[in-house]
């Protein structure tokens, strides 16, 4: 019985080793190639332009053939800082990135052979390719008002020249995407820029300061325009009013010049109930008009006196 189970187990170990070497499984995201006696063909290269190709496949066991596997998704690859010039003369450090893949595994094994020689042949040709900053001005690169930055029209004339540049090598590689990541000045250049942004925000600190004493003049003017027009109406409604007052007063006027006397007699008597309408305390002196109108007045307590004086003489 022990026997027959180590063979059964041998057996079915044997039947594994026999499968896993007659046939290969593709995912949905690689490329397969099978080489027979170390060479392949395009009939024989896998799930490269669509995925139902992925899947169980079978070969003949090595040594007869052989699968090597590609990877389709896209890959980044990071260039490191350099500097290129622009247009007009100026000196700026540059760091790009490639998103690409591989295309055609034949053509890819053929010229290329491994990952390592691939990114080493991007990086050649991707400097070569980032002379196109060369056509952009310092201004168009790097610019306060975005409407004035053409990053993106720069990254696309890279990304031209670039896949010019590869249809002529037959590299089996497509390149998805180049783009600026990182843009750094030299530092003479940095000094210069801080400057001009300096005069920059000056120039618009100045406008702002002029726009707003324009503003404030418009604003005075209009606020002494209001002014003068509010008085002229009240001193149009104060000569009416002083008008009506005087003509009300001259019928008074009339009457107390009949009368000068009574007149002013009756203008002490205003003043007197105007003054001591108040429950105050007054010490006065009664040669003060009005107040003189109090002198020639007995009071309660002296009247008395005076008539129990007569009285007691007259006894």
């Amino acid at each position: 019985m022990k026997n027959k189970l180590i063979f059964l187990t041998g057996n079915f170990i044997v039947a594994i080793l026999l499968v896993y070497s007659v046939t290969f499984q593709v995912q949905f995201n690689q490329s397969a190639m099978v080489l027979t006696f170390g060479k392949a063909a395009p009939s024989y290269v896998l799930n490269v332009a669509s995925e139902d190709e992925a899947g169980l496949h079978w070969k003949w066991p090595w040594p007869v053939q052989q699968v090597l596997f590609f990877d389709k998704r896209l890959r980044n690859l990071e260039d490191r800082l350099e500097q290129q010039e622009t247009k007009d003369k100026q000196v700026v450090i540059l760091k790009t990135y490639i998103a690409w893949r591989v295309e055609n595994p034949l053509l890819y094994r053929r010229s290329l052979q491994n990952d390592v020689n691939a990114e080493r042949f991007l990086r050649d040709r991707m400097r070569t390719a980032r002379a196109e900053i060369g056509n952009f001005t310092f201004d168009e690169l790097t610019n306060n008002d975005p409407a004035q930055v053409h990053l993106p029209q720069a990254e696309e004339a890279i990304l031209k020249r670039l896949r010019n540049d590869l249809d002529g090598n037959d590299c089996g590689i497509a390149i998805n995407t180049v783009g600026i990541k990182r843009i750094v000045l030299p530092e003479q250049i940095t000094a210069a820029v801080f400057r001009q942004m300096r005069q920059t925000r000056q120039r618009l600190a100045q406008n702002a300061r002029s726009e707003g004493e324009a503003i404030a003049r418009s604003i005075r003017a209009i606020a002494r325009s209001d002014e003068q027009r509010i008085l002229a109406f009240a001193q149009r409604n104060a000569q009416s009013i002083r008008a009506e007052g005087d003509a009300a007063a001259a019928k008074y006027y009339r009457v107390f010049a009949q009368n000068e006397n009574f007149a002013i007699f009756i203008r002490k008597l205003e003043a007197l109930e105007t003054i001591l309408s108040t429950n105050s305390t007054f010490l006065l002196d009664t040669k003060l008009e009005p107040f003189d109108l109090l002198k020639d007045i007995e009071f309660g307590n002296d009247k008395t006196a005076k008539t129990d004086e007569t009285r007691h003489d007259g006894n």
